[in-house]
């Protein structure tokens, strides 16, 4: 992801905006302190169709802080997402999600979240993780 420039940094949360692929850098800490930047940071986000979302540089996310970048889909359920794509819904592409994050997106049901999409496809967590054949990544065949 190509940088442009910081929208927030208060030392502990830094999310840089992103031109190519157009979205947001996400490093540091997302809790409760950080929590009301991440929102802005987030309902400021143009109305594309497509976000990306590179998340490699998240040390730590609680989960009203997943929570709110799951709903910048527009999905059900979620109020006040920041979604200003005419229609109500848009994709919104996750890079680099830590492990961490891949697990409790999927405990609490939230990566099968109609245009939340994982790159890579399966989040990159090793297939023996998930009971597949020892030595493949998801996706491979």
């Amino acid at each position: 992801m190509t940088s442009s420039y910081p929208v927030y940094d208060d030392g502990v949360l830094r999310i840089t905006s992103t031109v190519n692929p157009p979205g947001l850098a996400i490093a540091g800490e997302i809790d409760e302190s950080t929590y009301p930047g991440l929102l802005s940071a987030l309902r400021g986000a143009d109305g594309r169709a497509e976000i990306h979302f590179s998340l490699g540089g998240v040390s730590y996310c609680d989960l009203a802080g997943l929570r709110a970048i799951v709903c910048v889909t527009g999905a059900d359920g979620c109020e006040n997402s920041g979604n200003g794509h005419h229609g109500g819904r848009r994709e919104v592409v996750l890079h680099q999600v830590p492990p961490q994050l891949i697990t409790v997106l999927r405990i609490v049901g939230w990566d099968s979240t109609p245009g939340l999409i994982l790159d890579p496809p399966g989040g990159g967590v090793r297939a023996e993780a998930r009971g597949e054949r020892e030595g493949a990544w998801s996706g491979e065949q």
